[in-house]
């Protein structure tokens, strides 16, 4: 599974944020919670995009995101914190893909004619 999401830069800290990403990437990819894979930090350019920044992460399963609210590392709660700290509160977008294969639908029933 895919685990995005996108969220606004605070006015001013464009700079300051790259400069926190660069220093910061190996860290987040080492610290991951057990089960999570960093995939990247990517930016929307030329207007494409609803948000200025996307953060992408695979995930194998859903309990995944109970082991992530229950990681104790400490320089992955500084490195949250932090990068928290750049960007709009409350003003983002989540979402979770699952390859096609993998997704399991039930069908609506069909009114009878």
């Amino acid at each position: 599974m895919l685990y995005l999401t996108g969220a606004n830069l605070k006015e001013g800290v464009l700079a300051e944020y790259v400069a926190w990403m660069k220093k910061n990437k190996k860290q987040i990819k080492e610290h991951a919670p057990p089960g999570w894979t960093y995939r990247g930090t990517y930016m929307s350019v030329l207007g494409f995009g609803r948000y200025h920044v996307y953060e992408m992460w695979e995930l194998k399963k859903y309990g995944d995101f109970d082991v992530a609210r229950n990681w104790k590392d400490k320089v992955s709660d500084r490195l949250a914190a932090e990068g928290a700290s750049f960007f709009i509160q409350n003003e983002g977008e989540a979402m979770l893909l699952r390859d096609f294969d993998d997704v399991v639908f039930i069908e609506p029933k069909k009114p009878k004619k």
